[in-house]
């Protein structure tokens, strides 16, 4: 059965800025809306906490995707990657180089992952400069199972 899913998201004009202090340092998103999502018991959508918890019989194989669209400080490279219980997944990121503005773009990560009972899944930026800024328009981070363990 592949009927695990979930989805967070947010839709904003002008959009929402998220502070990086420090270069390269990744800062997790805290302003995602619960979309849909699968029975709880296979994955719970955990909108308060921006993040996605396998549930109880939802360990499985499951696509990860992840679109932005926003604005960041000019001349900054940007970057998005999705974070397994707080270990930065290197195959489910996106970067996105931003001029001197204002420039406005778009970017995209998506790949496979292996997910446990008890797996938590959440979602952070970082850029290459210190005190810069990620401006949020879109953001869709979806998870949806290809094989459940059964």
């Amino acid at each position: 059965m592949s009927d695990a899913h979930g989805s967070l998201n947010i839709h904003n004009e002008p959009g929402i800025a998220l502070a990086i202090p420090v270069a390269d340092t990744f800062v997790k998103w805290i302003n995602f809306n619960a979309g849909l999502a699968g029975p709880t018991d296979l994955v719970q959508v955990d909108a308060a906490n921006n993040q996605f918890v396998i549930g109880a019989n939802g360990a499985g194989v499951y696509r990860c995707t992840v679109t932005w669209s926003g604005f960041g400080s000019a001349n900054v490279l940007l970057h998005g990657s999705v974070f397994l219980n707080g270990v930065r997944q290197v195959l489910i990121e996106f970067d996105r180089q931003m001029g001197a503005g204002p420039d406005r773009g778009s970017a995209a990560g998506h790949d496979d992952i292996a997910l446990a009972v008890g797996d938590v899944l959440d979602f952070r930026f970082t850029t290459d400069g210190n005190a810069k800024t990620v401006t949020v328009i879109h953001l869709n981070f979806t998870i949806h199972a290809l094989v459940r363990a059964i």
